[in-house]
């Protein structure tokens, strides 16, 4: 089966990596994302899928309007069977009509569940005991299409949203592969979505990182891991902004340290035995792991060494 790919950060280039080393796809093209700046000096960077794309040796597109006739001419030239997409654009109708078998979709959550575009992080927001990996055929609408394959990832308590990416790529695949198979074998399931049952994930954006230590702990600590890596969970310490990375909710019989910091006003730190913790409107937080504005993260302790005082600090 021939196959044009389409995808643009890291997760989807582990996909196309998948499909090029599978037995009987050919992959003929990519579509990706125009090059960005990147890093402190704003260098124009390719993303990752073009990158592993130009590795192969693989022609690549990077349309900047998906309705252009040039760009419908362009994927035609391909003569693909299929369109694979993940985590690229919604495809105008032309683009669908285009190939054999339309385009299938690789979506990080169980739809109809947490569709649009950040269903990942919202699902681990949520405090999710675990959520899934969706293949369907792409429609005119936002995740909107029949189901082809499904699998269950479970959502660890410390998950971030890098890490669960990592675990949902083998089940991904897997049911990539099995929906392909159905498309060639002329079996596909398709299973219409129970669409009274389906919710949103929309799009972070940069001011729900900042935490709000009124919230309980429990919900503190799956947001700072939903919004890891981006846009991290923040907050203000002497007047710089500092990152959490990584935290934990404590019960105060849990450890000896955290005893006698239970009644700590929201965002008021305590120090114990080299470790951090902070109130919040219900129960108790601990820092693990702290990264200051333009610094690496580090562990706790290494960040407390730093500090010139420690007393009556506050986060806000």
């Amino acid at each position: 089966m021939k196959v044009v790919f389409m995808g643009t950060p890291e997760f989807a280039a582990c996909f196309l990596k998948h499909l090029k080393e599978s037995d009987g796809i050919d992959v003929v093209g990519v579509v990706t994302q125009p090059d960005r700046p990147a890093g402190r000096g704003r260098v124009l960077t390719p993303p990752p899928v073009k990158q592993l794309a130009l590795e192969y040796g693989l022609p690549v597109l990077q349309p900047l309007d998906l309705k252009a006739p040039e760009f419908e001419a362009d994927l035609r030239a391909f003569g693909a069977d299929l369109f694979v997409v993940v985590a690229y654009s919604i495809l105008p109708k032309n683009i669908l009509a285009v190939t054999k078998f339309g385009a299938v979709n690789v979506h990080g959550s169980m739809l109809p569940k947490y569709r649009g575009a950040a269903p990942v992080q919202r699902a681990i927001a949520d405090g999710l005991p675990e959520t899934g990996v969706t293949v369907f055929r792409l429609d005119e609408k936002m995740d909107h299409g029949p189901i082809l394959s499904q699998k269950v990832v479970k959502i660890d308590h410390q998950d971030t949203t890098a890490s669960l990416l990592e675990k949902m790529v083998a089940p991904g695949c897997e049911a990539l592969d099995e929906a392909i198979a159905q498309l060639e074998g002329g079996c596909e399931k398709d299973l219409t979505q129970d669409h009274a049952q389906a919710s949103g994930a929309p799009k972070l954006k940069k001011e729900e990182g900042r935490i709000d230590f009124n919230m309980p702990a429990i919900v503190i600590h799956n947001r700072i891991r939903a919004f890891n890596p981006w846009p991290g969970g923040y907050a203000t310490l002497s007047g710089r902004t500092v990152y959490l990375r990584k935290t934990d909710v404590v019960g105060v019989g849990d450890c000896k340290a955290a005893q006698g910091v239970a009644n700590l006003a929201p965002g008021s730190i305590e120090f114990k035995e080299n470790r951090l913790f902070v109130g919040t409107g219900e129960g108790l937080l601990e820092v693990v792991e702290i990264q200051a504005e333009g610094k690496k993260p580090m562990p706790v302790a290494d960040f407390m060494r730093g500090l010139q005082k420690r007393e009556g600090l506050a986060f806000c």
